[in-house]
């Protein structure tokens, strides 16, 4: 397999969304002191990370399992 810049790219920007979803999830019980009585920031907190998270799975697995579009040629 060829190298491609690309799906590089792709893979590790997956990897960068998974990685502040789940920096957000950790840092949300530092947040909820700071802001105790606000339910819905809270909900949206935990609801962006989940996005993000989600995002990012579904970027690796299309990176991981898509097929190339354009045959490559053996000439």
């Amino acid at each position: 397999m060829a190298f491609d810049r690309r799906r590089l790219g792709q893979v590790i920007w997956g990897l960068l969304l998974i990685a502040m979803g789940v920096v957000l999830c950790v840092t949300e019980p530092y947040a909820l002191r700071m802001s105790p009585d606000s339910p819905f920031l809270n909900f949206a907190r935990y609801f962006i990370a989940v996005l993000l998270i989600g995002g990012g799975a579904i970027k690796l697995y299309k990176s991981h399992f898509s097929k190339d579009k354009e045959p490559h040629s053996d000439g």
